[in-house]
């Protein structure tokens, strides 16, 4: 029985499906260098920032984990590299190198589409994109290190990890893909396994964003795009034509920033694309999105830092 992926829906039409796997294959096939991971390295220094001053502690002496590290684990595996002690959780089995066995493995586990898009990655694109990434680590004076004892396939909401205590859990791109039922399961699971001390960073691409419907036409590479659009902005919140070629649980800021503060405390909330798609909210769409707010209209990758709650004395 395959895991409960979120990777792909059923119900979205092949044809589109088709459609998006081909502006996909055209934005990888555009040449891109090691400067392509230069928004990586920036991210990893706001983690460390973040974690130190909030703890007081060093964030070379800390504990990770990734919830969600995808099918490209950049994040984990520029961690490992630089010597961090981080692990991280996903659904989908990730492929190191191709095997066919591996292959099989995920068949089995998550189903023959991901199976399949891992399969034409893995032997398309993953070796060019593997060298450009070493020479991004060798940049920084960094040696790729990737140990696949730590990536680890299960649920993040049951799944046993031991006796083992986390200093900081992180989380991009990751919880608008989660039923809200299992996320108040995951923050139940975070605060079992976090420090007292701890920290949290959870980075959902909310759904009322312009981005927030996943749709192709509307990834920040492509909003400033001239080429024709066949969606309209915020066509996931207005006519809702297309169906994202993925599970999303359509929960608004205002909806994560309730179920975190039940389980956590809300140190900071942080728009890390602020305005985007302003240009496209004309007085004619925005009188068509009259019952949202622009806190919400421009929830685009909202980062929320959390803590346990300190006790009252």
């Amino acid at each position: 029985m395959p895991a409960r992926t979120h990777s792909s829906v059923a119900y979205v039409s092949r044809a589109q499906k088709f459609k998006e796997a081909l502006t996909f294959l055209r934005w990888r096939l555009a040449p891109a260098g090691p400067e392509q991971f230069d928004w990586l390295f920036p991210e990893i220094e706001r983690y460390r920032a973040t974690y130190e001053r909030l703890t007081g502690k060093r964030f070379d002496l800390a504990r990770l984990l990734e919830v969600g590290y995808g099918a490209r684990p950049n994040r984990i595996v520029a961690l490992m590299s630089m010597g961090i002690d981080v692990r991280g959780i996903d659904l989908d089995m990730p492929m190191h190198r191709f095997s066919v066995s591996r292959i099989f493995s995920i068949l089995r586990t998550n189903g023959p589409e991901r199976a399949l898009k891992t399969a034409v990655r893995s032997l398309i694109f993953d070796g060019e994109e593997r060298k450009s990434f070493r020479a991004a680590l060798a940049m920084r004076g960094y040696t790729l290190r990737a140990d696949p004892a730590r990536f680890l396939v299960g649920d993040a909401a049951t799944f046993d990890y031991g006796n083992e205590i986390m200093d900081m859990i992180y989380s991009e791109d990751v919880f608008e893909h989660i039923p809200e039922p299992d996320i108040e399961k995951i923050l139940d699971r975070f605060a079992t396994i976090l420090s007292p001390n701890g920290v949290v960073i959870v980075t959902p691409n909310v759904f009322t964003g312009i981005m927030g419907g996943h749709l192709a036409d509307w990834y920040t590479d492509r909003i400033a795009d001239p080429t024709p659009k066949e969606s309209e902005p915020w066509e996931h919140l207005r006519k809702a034509r297309y169906a994202a070629n993925t599970y999303l649980n359509r929960l608004p800021r205002s909806k994560y920033r309730e179920i975190f503060s039940r389980h956590f405390e809300i140190i900071e909330e942080t728009v890390l694309l602020p305005g985007l798609g302003r240009q496209w909210l004309t007085p004619e769409v925005r009188e068509e999105l009259a019952s949202w707010s622009d806190d919400e209209l421009f929830s685009n990758q909202v980062r929320f830092v959390l803590q346990p709650r300190k006790a009252v004395v």
